[in-house]
């Protein structure tokens, strides 16, 4: 890796050392996710295989949309940008989106996707020592975790898109089908107060969950719990 990689400043100002730390963790999430498509292709030796993989890596892409809904609404709505270490790698990059949202189409892929890639390596990693290569619970159940990671690793890659002025025509299609999140569904979001459609890989999930009030319910949990850790600024 060059050091003019590393040495890059990031546009809000992280630190070398975590930029370090996203390149190590791209590298291995891509070489992980290589190993275990190739278990999984392996792995279906019939059409029953076939059927249960694909199931799976569309639970995955499911689940992607839910987690990123649930790390988006944790990125704005809990701690601050002082919390130690989550504060600045994590916290931050939510924060100063809501102020500039067309920051993201500026960043280089390091910095769009790196922090997905540290916040599922382990998974990976224990997925490349246990997950069997042939179906079976543990089969499907590695396969949905597979997909989950990679739909998880696009989804940043989605939310640029979704800002950004000029796309190719094949992600306007995607846009438009709801294959991938789209501007106008984000939109919504980036609406103040800001307290709805955190999901941004797809967006599936997000009228189901502000029809639950889910994300309310998240932040009665943590006021009951402690309070001070609720940024509720915007409302």
């Amino acid at each position: 890796m060059s050091t003019s990689v590393l040495s890059e400043k990031p546009s809000y100002g992280y630190s070398r050392g975590h930029r370090a730390m996203e390149i190590v963790a791209i590298v291995a999430f891509f070489a992980s996710c290589l190993w275990l498509g190739g278990r999984v292709a392996l792995g279906m030796h019939d059409l029953t295989a076939v059927l249960g993989t694909a199931l799976a890596v569309f639970c995955g892409y499911v689940s992607a949309d839910f987690m990123s809904g649930f790390a988006h609404w944790a990125g704005d709505r809990l701690g601050s940008e002082r919390t130690p270490f989550l504060g600045k790698n994590f916290v931050t990059p939510f924060r100063q989106h809501h102020v500039d949202p067309k920051a993201i189409c500026h960043h280089d892929f390091i910095e769009t996707n790196g922090n997905n890639c540290i916040v599922f390596m382990p998974v990976l990693l224990a997925l490349v020592v246990f997950m069997p290569g042939t179906p079976g619970i543990g089969f499907y159940a590695g396969t949905v975790l597979t997909s989950q990671a990679l739909f998880i690793l696009c989804t940043n890659q989605f939310h640029k898109w979704a800002h950004a002025d000029v796309v190719p025509g094949w992600i306007q299609r995607l846009q438009r089908w709801g294959v991938i999140l789209s501007p106008r569904h984000h939109a919504i979001h980036h609406a103040t107060p800001h307290d709805k459609y955190y999901c941004i890989t797809v967006g599936w999930m997000n009228p189901m969950l502000t029809k639950l009030r889910f994300f309310r319910g998240c932040e009665w949990i943590v006021a009951q719990v402690r309070p001070t850790f609720l940024n509720i600024e915007d409302r």
